[in-house]
């Protein structure tokens, strides 16, 4: 049957070793050799050699490689969002932007960030299966997951009267279709995503995309009045 996912913080064995926690110290391990050779590229015996115990250990803490697998893509939804938290709590208005754009923009950028920084990782998180770990488990209810923050920012938008609460139903689905499609055109290496000057410019372009797709005609002043932005040849998006 499928994994279940398992988030950092979920209780583990009472016998946690001379590691401290091996449950954590395995997840770990898988990561990078996942990093490293991508899912193909490890085995549970890896991940206990490289944390230098048996793998007997191991599978008191896992089942197989699948379940390690599972735990693997929980963590990676859990480290994305530390990202996009980050990421929203660091953004500031700007002449451009009133402080709930530039948030809803922060955690968009953080989101295609996280694609391009680990690759073979956000490619597991959306694996089969495996973007049922998206949500943390009941244990861990209080953290945050990715679509937790960007309902936020959504929310941020209605407050501040960018976003008309009519709009505001389903537009989580519309922000994460743009941003996960560019990060994953990104990874696919289409010609058009090939360098960063490019790859940031296109990003950025999307992101104002979003806000104005999402948003409609209720847009901040400095929105309407800002020219449509382009694809970085001229040519408006």
């Amino acid at each position: 049957g499928r994994a279940r996912c398992q988030h950092r913080g979920m209780a583990s064995s009472r016998n946690t070793y001379h590691h401290g926690d091996l449950r954590n110290a395995l997840v770990a391990s898988a990561a990078r050799l996942i990093e490293a050779g991508g899912p193909g590229a490890f085995s549970l015996r890896e991940a206990a050699r490289t944390v230098g115990v048996s793998a007997n250990a191991a599978y008191r803490h896992f089942d197989d490689k699948s379940v390690l697998m599972a735990a693997v893509a929980a963590d990676g939804f859990a480290q994305l969002a530390k990202r996009m938290r980050r990421a929203m709590e660091g953004a500031t208005a700007d002449q451009s932007d009133p402080v709930s754009v530039a948030r809803f923009k922060a955690v968009g950028r953080a989101y295609v960030e996280f694609a391009s920084d680990h690759p073979p990782i956000f490619r597991l998180m959306f694996g089969e299966g495996m973007a049922s770990c998206a949500k943390p488990d009941a244990e861990t209810i209080d953290a945050d997951s990715p679509w937790d923050l960007l309902g936020l920012t959504l929310d941020a938008l209605v407050i501040d009267g960018v976003l008309d609460p009519a709009r505001r139903p389903g537009a989580e689905w519309k922000a994460w279709a743009a941003v996960h499609g560019h990060a994953s055109l990104m990874l696919e290496g289409v010609p058009q995503l090939t360098t960063t000057p490019v790859r940031h410019a296109s990003l950025e372009a999307l992101l104002q995309f979003a806000v104005v797709g999402i948003c409609g005609d209720l847009r901040t002043e400095a929105e309407v009045q800002r020219p449509c932005p382009t694809t970085g040849q001229g040519t408006p998006i």
